[in-house]
C-alpha cells in the first residue's frame, strides 16, 4: 500500500536522520510521558493507594487534580506526602513539569500546562461551571499530543469524560478506575468509560504497573520509528490490515490517509503492547473485538457545540442569513451534517438557523440530517443530553435547552428540526435538494482520490447556489470549477452554477489499480519540458474532439489558420469553426471513423493568404484495446498529398504546361463547384437549423425526462429520509412508551399521593392515594377539582393555586384531615413542561405524621437540651472548621466577657492569647485530620487583654447529611484555681525557704550557745529559750496566713512571760510589719535582749523597768529606730568583760542581713540598746495608721 505523500523510496539519508533522532531521544521515553489524574469525592484514598504503588523513578512525571473547596486550606500535598518518596508540592504558576514528581492542583483555581510549564487561573469559575478535570485534560492533550495520559479516578458527576475525549484523540493513553474496586465513587469513571475510549479499566493498585509496562513498551519500539513517528514496518502491512478491517466491519478504509491509519494502528499496539506488526494483523484476524476496537479508534471524533466560533459566526452571515432570507413559510430549509459524531454540530447549526429566523421575523421549515458511521455516536446524539459545560453560553442553554440536573437537552423546537441516522458519506447515496452541507474536519482523513469523489457527491446533493462548510485544513482545490470560495479563512463555500452530470459512484478501486492510471513522478523535469516544447514546435497541429465533434484538447503550432468561426451563439464544435472549404472533407472522413472505428486519411484545399494550400486530414479513433472510441485526433498535416498515378510521373515541360492549363480549367471548375457546394451548404444550415429545432424540442422532452428522473431520485431520497425519521420515531415511541409504563408504575407505587390540575383546576392524573384524601375515582379526569369533596381542613386551597400559577414559585403547607390525627405536608408546584411552558399545577401530599410526633419529641428534646446547655455552669461553643462561632450558650459568653453577636463576628482563635496560639492551632489541625478529642489549657484574651485562664475539652461532631463537621469546646474558667495554684506554689517555695532559713538559725544558734555555755545544764535552757523564740516568731508569721509579723506582736509575744504586773513593761509605736525573714530575725534579738534582761538587767528585780519603743523616720525608704531602755535593775558600774553569743547575734545578723546599725550602752541605770533599720521591701512594708 503506498504511503500518502511518500510514493517513492524512502531514502537512506533519511533513513539514517530519522533513526539518529530517534535513538538520541530514546533514553528520554518515559521522562516524556505526563500523567494527568483526575478525581472528587473519595479521591484521597485512591490518590494514596495510586501513590504507593508507584515507583519514586519511573521518569514520568504526575499532576493531580481534585474538587477542592475555594474556600477551605487544602491539605492534600501533606497527606499525600507521607505515601510516596517522591517530593509532592502544590502546583504554582510558571513551574516547569519534571520527571519524578507529583504536583497538586491548590484550591480555588484552574490548572493547564503551556510547553510543559504550569499555569494557575484564579478564581475558579462558579461551581455549576466548574469542570477542573476537563480542563486540564484538555490543555495535556494539546500541549503533549501522544506523550499525555489521563486517569480517571473515584468521584461523582461526569468531569473528566470530555477531556479524555480529546486525549484519545490526540493519540494519548486514556484508563479509568474499576467500578468493582472498593474505594471508587463510580460516577467519574462510569462516565468516562461511557463514552467508549477508555484503554484500560483497573483497580487503583494495578494502574502503576500497566503504566509501567506502557513506559517500557515505548522505549522499546522507539528505535522503529522513521521521522515522521511511525514504525518504519506499519507501511508495509496497511493493505492487509485495512481489508480485514473491511471483512471484520464491512467498512473500506484503503482510501483513508495512510498516515493516519498507520498512527492509529500503531496507538493500538501501544495499548496492547504488541510489538511486532505481524502479531498484531494475526490478532487482528483472531480477535472481532480487537477490529471492533480499531474500526473505533479510526472513528475518534472530538466534537462540541460551536466549536471554532468565529466560524460559525461567519457561517451565518455568509450562508444561514442568505439561506432563511430566500425561504418562504412553505419551504425546508434542508442540511446535511456527514459525519456528526455525538450531535453537536448538528444543534449548534439548528441554534443559528433559529436565531437568524427571529432576527429576520421569518419562519420555514428545518430538516437538519445528522449522520455517521458510528452508531454509538448517532444514538448519544438523537438522545441529546449533555453537560452543561458543553461550549453553551449561558443564554443559549436557558433559551433552547432544558436543565435536568447537570445535563441538559435541547427543547422540543430544537430537537424536531434535526434528524440522525446512521450512514456513510462514502457509499451511502446523498441527501438531494440541500441548502448546506456542513462536513468539517472529515475530508482530511482521506486521500485525494476518495476527496474528489466526496466533492463530486456533495455538489450533486447541493441545489445550485447551495452552500459547503469545510473545515480549517481543507478545501476545494482540485475541483474549482464546481464551487466559488466565499470565505478563505472559514472555509466556507458555494455550488458554482456550471452544468455537471450526475455523480457516479466514489472509486473503489484500490490504491495498487490507480497506480496504473497516474501521471508520471516526474512531470517538471526541465528536459521532459523542453522535449515537449520541441515536438510541439515541429509536429502538425491537432485537435481532439468526442463523438459529439466538440473540442476537448488544441495542439500549439499555428492551427488558427485552418479556423474560420461562423457567426453566432460562441461554440467549440469543430465544424462549426473550421474554414468552409474545410469542413466537407472533415465531415465526411469524421463520420467514417466514428462509424467504422478506424484511421481515415484525406485531402483538401484551401485558400489562405492569397494563396491555395494543400492539406491532408487525418483522423485516429483514441481509445483502449477492445473498446469503442469516445474520443478522436484529428491532425492537419499541410503540403501531404496523396501520390498520383503513375501514368502522370513522366511528363516532360509542354505536357506540364498543359497540365497548367488543365489545373486552371479545374480550377474553375473547382470554383464552380465550390459554388455550389456553399449552395448546398447553406441548404444543409436551413436544414440544421430545422434539425435545431427538432433538437431543442427534443431536449426539452429530454429535459422533462431527467426532472421526472431526478424526481424519482428525490421520492428515493425522501423515502430514504422518511425511513430514517420512521426508524428515530419508532424509537422515540418505544422511549415514550417505556416512559408512560415508567410514570404508570411510579403513579401506582409511590406512597406520595399527587394529583396534577390543569390551568382551570381541572383534574389530569392522580395516583392512587389522593383517593384517601380526596372522593375521587377514574370518571373525575377532567372535572374542576373543586367539585370533589374532600377531607382536608384547608380552606384556602384554591386562594394558594391561583398564587401559584401567578408567582410561579411553590407553596408548602402542613394541613390536617378532619377529625383525624394525620397532618400532610402538602406542596403545590407549577407543571411545566419540557419546553418550560406552565400548564397547571402539581399538588403532593406527604403523611408527616410521624415525622410530626418525631419533631415535636426532637423538640422539646432541644428545648431540653438548650436549657440544660444555657444553665450549665461551664461555657459550650460550637464552631465550623475555620473556627467560626455557630452557636453559644451564656456561660461562655461570661467566660470571654463578650455578646453572642460579638462572637458570632469572630474566631475561636481571635480569643486566644499569643502566646498559646500556635499550641492551640496545631491541636485543632490534629483533631480535624485525625478526629480524636483533646483537652487543652489556655488563655483567653479579655475585651481589656488581661488574660482569663480556662480549660477547653474539644471534640469533633460529625453532621449527617454529608455538611461538614462542625467542632464542640466545653469551656471552663479556671482563673482562680490558677491564683491558689500560684499561691500555693509560692507558699511552698517559701516553706521551703523558711525551713531552710530556719535549719541554719537553729544550727547556727546551737553552736555558738554551745561555744558559749559553762555547763551542759546552761547550754540546755540556752538553747531552749532560743528555739522556744523562733518557734514564737514563726507562729506569728504563720497565724495570719499574710506571710507577715507585725513588730508590736512580736514584741509583746517575747515580752509576755515577764510582764507580771503589766507595769514593768512599756510598748510603744506605730505599726511596722516585717517579711518573715527580717522578722525572724528581729525576733531573735528582742529574744536575746530579753533573756540578758531577765537574768542580769531589769526584769532580774521586781521593781525593774522595760521600755520597748520605736518610731519611723521619713526618708527615701524611711527608717526604723528601735530603742531599748531597762531601768530599776541592778547597777552597772563597769562593761561587761567579754561579749556572749547573744550580743554577736544581734549585732552580726542585723548589721550584716539588714544594714542595720545596732548600739548598746551600759549606764549606771541599766542597758540601753538602739537599733536603726532602714525600711527597704526587701525588710518592711509601713502602714500609714498608727495602733
Amino acid at each position: 500500500m503506498a504511503r500518502e505523500g511518500d510514493k517513492g523510496a524512502r531514502g537512506s539519508e533519511k533513513r539514517k536522520v530519522s533513526s539518529s533522532r530517534i535513538a538520541a531521544s530514546d533514553s528520554a521515553i518515559g521522562t516524556r510521558l505526563i500523567i494527568g489524574i483526575g478525581a472528587s469525592a473519595g479521591g484521597l484514598g485512591a490518590f494514596t493507594s495510586f501513590l504507593s504503588n508507584m515507583p519514586s523513578d519511573s521518569g514520568m512525571a504526575f499532576i493531580l487534580v481534585q474538587h477542592l473547596s475555594p474556600d477551605h486550606k487544602s491539605i492534600l500535598t501533606d497527606l499525600l506526602a507521607k505515601t510516596t518518596s517522591m517530593p509532592v508540592m502544590e502546583a504554582e504558576d510558571g513551574m516547569q513539569i519534571e520527571a519524578n514528581r507529583v504536583f497538586v492542583i491548590p484550591p480555588d483555581s484552574t490548572l493547564t500546562i503551556k510547553d510543559r510549564r504550569i499555569s494557575i487561573s484564579r478564581p475558579a469559575p462558579p461551581r455549576e461551571r466548574r469542570r477542573p478535570i476537563d480542563s486540564f485534560f484538555l490543555s495535556l492533550a494539546e500541549d503533549q499530543g501522544e506523550d499525555a495520559v489521563c486517569i480517571v479516578l473515584s468521584g461523582t458527576g461526569t468531569d473528566g469524560s470530555l477531556g479524555l475525549k480529546t486525549v484519545k484523540e490526540s493519540g494519548g493513553l486514556t484508563i479509568a478506575q474499576a467500578e468493582s474496586d472498593h474505594t471508587a465513587m463510580s460516577g467519574m469513571p462510569r462516565s468516562a468509560v461511557l463514552t467508549g475510549l477508555v484503554d484500560y479499566i483497573l483497580p487503583v493498585e494495578e494502574m502503576p504497573a500497566r503504566l509501567l509496562a506502557y513506559r517500557d513498551h515505548l522505549r522499546n519500539v522507539a528505535g522503529h520509528k522513521d521521522g515522521d513517528g511511525v514504525r518504519e514496518d506499519a507501511w508495509e502491512h496497511l493493505t492487509a490490515i485495512t481489508a480485514m478491517l473491511r471483512i471484520k466491519t464491512d467498512h473500506d478504509f484503503s482510501r483513508y490517509k495512510e498516515a493516519t491509519v498507520a498512527r492509529r494502528v500503531q496507538r493500538r499496539m501501544q495499548v496492547l503492547q504488541i510489538v511486532q506488526v505481524p502479531v498484531y494483523l494475526e490478532r487482528l484476524r483472531d480477535d472481532a473485538q480487537e477490529a471492533e476496537a480499531l474500526f473505533r479508534e479510526l472513528l475518534i471524533g472530538v466534537t462540541r457545540f460551536f466549536r471554532d466560533p468565529d466560524a460559525f459566526e461567519s457561517l451565518r452571515t455568509t450562508a444561514l442569513a442568505k439561506i432563511v432570507e430566500a425561504k418562504s413559510p412553505d419551504d425546508t430549509i434542508r442540511i446535511w451534517v456527514p459525519a456528526c459524531s455525538t450531535g453537536e454540530e448538528v444543534y449548534s447549526i439548528a441554534i443559528l438557523i433559529k436565531e437568524e429566523m427571529e432576527r429576520q421575523n421569518r419562519s420555514s421549515k428545518i430538516q437538519i440530517f445528522g449522520t455517521d458511521l458510528d452508531e454509538t455516536a448517532v444514538t448519544f446524539g438523537r438522545t441529546g443530553r449533555y453537560r452543561k459545560t458543553s461550549g453553551l453560553s449561558s443564554e443559549r442553554l436557558r433559551r433552547w435547552f432544558v436543565d435536568d440536573g447537570d445535563e441538559t437537552f435541547p427543547n422540543r423546537s430544537i430537537r424536531e428540526s434535526c434528524i440522525f441516522s446512521v450512514h456513510s458519506a462514502i457509499k451511502d447515496p446523498p441527501f438531494s435538494k440541500l441548502d448546506l452541507i456542513s462536513c468539517r474536519n472529515l475530508l482530511i482523513y482521506f486521500n485525494h482520490e476518495l476527496q474528489d469523489g466526496l466533492l463530486e457527491t456533495f455538489r450533486y446533493a447541493l441545489k445550485p447556489g447551495g452552500y459547503l462548510f469545510l473545515g480549517p485544513s481543507e478545501g476545494v482545490g482540485r475541483q474549482p470549477e464546481s464551487y466559488v470560495l466565499l470565505d478563505k479563512k472559514h472555509r466556507i463555500f458555494q455550488r458554482a452554477d456550471a452544468p455537471r452530470g450526475l455523480p457516479g459512484s466514489v472509486p473503489t478501486v484500490s490504491a495498487q489499480q490507480s497506480k496504473r492510471f497516474a501521471a508520471p513522478a516526474q512531470l517538471d523535469d526541465p528536459i521532459e519540458r523542453s522535449a515537449r516544447r520541441a515536438l510541439e514546435k515541429y509536429s502538425p497541429v491537432y485537435v481532439i474532439i468526442d463523438r459529439a465533434h466538440h473540442i476537448l484538447r488544441f495542439s500549439g503550432g499555428e492551427f488558427g489558420r485552418y479556423l474560420e468561426p461562423s457567426a453566432g451563439a460562441a461554440s467549440l464544435d469543430l465544424l462549426n469553426n473550421l474554414r468552409r472549404s474545410l469542413r466537407p472533407t472533415v465531415r465526411a472522413a469524421l463520420l467514417s471513423a466514428i462509424s467504422t472505428q478506424a484511421a481515415v486519411n484525406d485531402d483538401a484545399v484551401f485558400e489562405a493568404d492569397g494563396k491555395t494550400h494543400a492539406v491532408t486530414i487525418a483522423i485516429e479513433p483514441l481509445a483502449e484495446r477492445g473498446a469503442e472510441a469516445s474520443a478522436f485526433l484529428v491532425t492537419f498535416i499541410e503540403g501531404r498529398m496523396k501520390p498520383a498515378d503513375s501514368g502522370e510521373q513522366g511528363l516532360g515541360p509542354g505536357e506540364q504546361i498543359d497540365s497548367l492549363g488543365a489545373l486552371r480549367e479545374l480550377s474553375a471548375t473547382k470554383a464552380q463547384l465550390q459554388a455550389t457546394v456553399e449552395d448546398l451548404e447553406t441548404a444543409n444550415e436551413e436544414m440544421r437549423s430545422i434539425s435545431e429545432e427538432y433538437q431543442s424540442v427534443n431536449e426539452e422532452l429530454q429535459s422533462t425526462n431527467e426532472e421526472l428522473e431526478t424526481s424519482k431520485e428525490e421520492m428515493q431520497s425522501i423515502n430514504e429520509e422518511l425511513q430514517t425519521i420512521n426508524a428515530e420515531m419508532f424509537a422515540k415511541n418505544e422511549a415514550l412508551t417505556v416512559l408512560n409504563s415508567d410514570f404508570k408504575n411510579l403513579l401506582d407505587s409511590t406512597q406520595i399521593a399527587t394529583i396534577f390540575l390543569d390551568d382551570e383546576f381541572c383534574i389530569k392524573s392522580f395516583t392512587p392515594g389522593m383517593t384517601e384524601i380526596f372522593r375521587l375515582r377514574e370518571s373525575d379526569r377532567g372535572r374542576p377539582i373543586s367539585d370533589i369533596a374532600n377531607l382536608i381542613d384547608y380552606p384556602d386551597l384554591h386562594r394558594d393555586f391561583l398564587k401559584v400559577l401567578r408567582d410561579l414559585s411553590a407553596i408548602e403547607r402542613e394541613i390536617s384531615l378532619k377529625s383525624l390525627e394525620v397532618t400532610f405536608l402538602m406542596r403545590i408546584r407549577p407543571y411545566r413542561t419540557v419546553e418550560n411552558v406552565i400548564n397547571g399545577v402539581v399538588i403532593t401530599f406527604v403523611d408527616v405524621s410521624a415525622r410530626k410526633k418525631v419533631d415535636l419529641a426532637l423538640q422539646a428534646s432541644e428545648e431540653r437540651f438548650s436549657a440544660i446547655v444555657n444553665q450549665a455552669t461551664v461555657g459550650v461553643a460550637e464552631t465550623d472548621l475555620e473556627g467560626r462561632f455557630v452557636l453559644t450558650n451564656a456561660r461562655y459568653g461570661d467566660i470571654v466577657h463578650r455578646s453572642e453577636d460579638e462572637l458570632k463576628r469572630l474566631r475561636q482563635h481571635d480569643l486566644i492569647h499569643e502566646n498559646d496560639s500556635q499550641r492551640a492551632e496545631q491541636s485543632f489541625q490534629r483533631l480535624i485530620e485525625d478526629g480524636i478529642p483533646f483537652q487543652i489549657e489556655l488563655r483567653y484574651l479579655h475585651p481589656d487583654g488581661t488574660p482569663i485562664w480556662v480549660h477547653n475539652s474539644v471534640s469533633l461532631l460529625v453532621q449527617r447529611g454529608g455538611d461538614a463537621p462542625r467542632i464542640l469546646t466545653v469551656t471552663q474558667e479556671i482563673g482562680e484555681r490558677k491564683r491558689a495554684e500560684e499561691r500555693n506554689t509560692l507558699l511552698l517555695g517559701e516553706l521551703d525557704h523558711r525551713v531552710k532559713n530556719i535549719l541554719a538559725v537553729i544550727s547556727s544558734v546551737v553552736t555558738q550557745t554551745l561555744k558559749t555555755s559553762d555547763s551542759p545544764g546552761a547550754f540546755a535552757v540556752d538553747i531552749e529559750g532560743r528555739i522556744a523564740a523562733i518557734a514564737r516568731a514563726h507562729g506569728r508569721l504563720t497565724d495570719n496566713g499574710r506571710g507577715a509579723v507585725s513588730l508590736g506582736e512580736l514584741v509583746s509575744t517575747e515580752l509576755a512571760p515577764y510582764n507580771r504586773t503589766n507595769t514593768n513593761i512599756k510598748i510603744e509605736g506605730p505599726p511596722v510589719e516585717f517579711t518573715p525573714k527580717a522578722g525572724l530575725a528581729l525576733a531573735m534579738a528582742i529574744h536575746e535582749l530579753a533573756s540578758n534582761a531577765a537574768k542580769y538587767g531589769a526584769l532580774s528585780k521586781p521593781a525593774g523597768v522595760l521600755s520597748a519603743s520605736w518610731q519611723i523616720e521619713k526618708g527615701s525608704s524611711g527608717l526604723l529606730n528601735f530603742s531599748w531602755i531597762e531601768t530599776g535593775g541592778p547597777s552597772i558600774t563597769e562593761q561587761p568583760s567579754r561579749r556572749g553569743f547573744g550580743s554577736t547575734l544581734i549585732e552580726r545578723t542585723l548589721a550584716l542581713e539588714f544594714d542595720a546599725t545596732v548600739k548598746r550602752e551600759f549606764l549606771l541605770s541599766g542597758l540601753k540598746c538602739s537599733i536603726a533599720m532602714p525600711l527597704t521591701p526587701e525588710v518592711i512594708y509601713v502602714s500609714t495608721s498608727r495602733s
